[in-house]
């Protein structure tokens, strides 16, 4: 287990709070790989935390407790895949339930650009919402 600084600008993490703090890391972990790099706090107390890195610095800040943040949770976290299949069945295969199923879509934006992706819903164990975006090219369809 070891914290990296590997970015010096971009989001650093995002945090929710849950109420069972093991098996919401072991979910990341299992589903996404991603992998513990600190821990703090107090093992059964609202301040024990751990730091998983998603890929590359992307860091899930995670705190057990069963009091929710006064600010509530966030509306979902999208997550980057090279494969949606394979990293949509291993999400339920450990736990997930399906929100929405992969699909394909071609946003046009306001500059003209289209953005190619493929994504789908998940309900972690948790509760939080996740989105898996894989980038696809324009030719994509399901």
């Amino acid at each position: 287990m070891m914290y990296r600084k590997l970015k010096q600008k971009g989001i650093h993490h995002v945090c929710l709070r849950v109420p069972n703090l093991h098996e919401t890391a072991a979910f990341y972990q299992n589903a996404f790989d991603a992998e513990l790099v600190a821990e703090w706090g107090t093992e059964g107390k609202d301040d024990h935390a751990f730091i998983l890195d998603l890929g590359v610095g992307d860091y899930l800040e995670i705190f057990g407790s069963d009091e929710p943040f006064s600010l509530g949770k966030w509306q979902h976290v999208a997550i980057w895949t090279d494969d949606m299949d394979a990293s949509y069945k291993r999400a339920l295969e450990n736990g997930a339930t399906v929100a929405t199923s992969p699909a394909i879509s071609h946003i046009p934006t306001r500059s003209g650009q289209v953005v190619h992706m493929k994504f789908g819903f998940l309900n972690a164990p948790g509760g939080e919402v996740i989105e898996l975006i894989q980038d696809v090219d324009e030719n994509a369809h399901m």
